[in-house]
């Protein structure tokens, strides 16, 4: 066995095992990243749904509900990488197939396929960093819609007290 063979061997044993992390990691925050956001979407759901909760709290569920969008961006994102990863490890494993029986056609076609992950993950990148701007937004209109919420709370409890008073005036 060659020196090269053995680093290659060494090289492409090191990426099954990352490609198993990977598949693992990704896979796992794609799934938890669905449910966080379903169960999020039914909880803004019924909050809206309460008459006075929901209109008082409009504008943090409105930032909920980008968070949530956002969520789940983040885990389609790990979804896409979750699939890549099958793709990658997949491209390694025809690569060496075709190394062992000297296959020249198997070869181009393992080279042509890896040439189509890298332009996918490309455009992957792009949307990855779209996420990170769409975040950035998210958090700075998170703290406008805080206190626009803690104002309408506030405005609520004032009104309730008023009511209060004078009702209490009227049978007092």
């Amino acid at each position: 066995m060659g020196f090269f063979t053995s680093i290659g061997k060494k090289l492409s044993n090191g990426l099954h095992s990352a490609a198993r992390v990977g598949l693992k990691i990704t896979g796992g925050v794609s799934r938890v990243g669905h449910k966080i956001a379903s169960v999020g979407k039914k909880v803004l759901d019924v909050v809206d749904r309460v008459p006075v909760v929901g209109t008082m709290l409009a504008p943090a569920t409105g930032v909920a509900r980008s968070a949530i969008g956002l969520v789940e961006n983040v885990a389609d994102a790990a979804g896409t990488a979750h699939s890549a990863i099958k793709v990658g490890d997949k491209l390694v494993r025809q690569g060496q197939a075709a190394l062992k029986s000297g296959d020249k056609v198997a070869a181009m076609g393992v080279l042509r396929g890896g040439q189509q992950l890298v332009s996918d993950s490309k455009s992957n990148i792009e949307k990855a960093r779209k996420i990170v701007s769409d975040s950035r937004k998210l958090s700075k209109m998170a703290g406008g819609a805080v206190g626009e919420s803690k104002s309408n709370i506030m405005k609520s409890v004032v009104q309730a007290r008023e009511s209060a008073r004078s009702s209490a005036s009227m049978f007092g």
